[in-house]
């Protein structure tokens, strides 16, 4: 089970974020904060990302060895990608809450959509937890 806050908007629905750690915004931290709607996130992930790829290309060219290179990079990722994983979630929050969306409940749920329908239907909140 994953855990979900769920935020709604008068005019847009609802929305259900999940909580910890995003391997998406681990792996990929632009793709996945454009899949998200994040703006500002997404231009900063941006940047942060091309900024990690020049340190890998100029660190490379001092690094002899394509293991000792694909090492760095795959350290780099790491190092980089740990605060979008950690944050990912929190900050799709806060841009929903910008956007004045307010929080509703949080579900415990196996997926996005059956924690949306948990949060909708009074007899499916039997099959789910619900806190409000």
């Amino acid at each position: 089970m994953r855990v979900f806050d769920i935020y709604q908007h008068p005019k847009y629905g609802k929305q259900a974020v999940r909580r910890g750690f995003s391997w998406l915004a681990f792996l990929a931290p632009s793709v996945w904060a454009v899949r998200r709607g994040l703006g500002l996130i997404t231009v900063m992930l941006v940047i942060t990302t091309t900024l990690m790829f020049d340190i890998a290309q100029l660190a490379g060219s001092w690094v002899s060895g394509p293991v000792a290179q694909l090492l760095l990079l795959i350290v780099l990722v790491i190092a980089f990608g740990l605060k979008p994983g950690f944050y990912g979630y929190r900050w799709h929050a806060r841009v929903l809450e910008e956007e004045k969306f307010s929080f509703k409940c949080t579900v415990a749920a196996e997926s996005r959509r059956k924690a949306l329908k948990a949060a909708n239907d009074d007899h499916y909140r039997d099959d789910i937890n619900v806190a409000g």
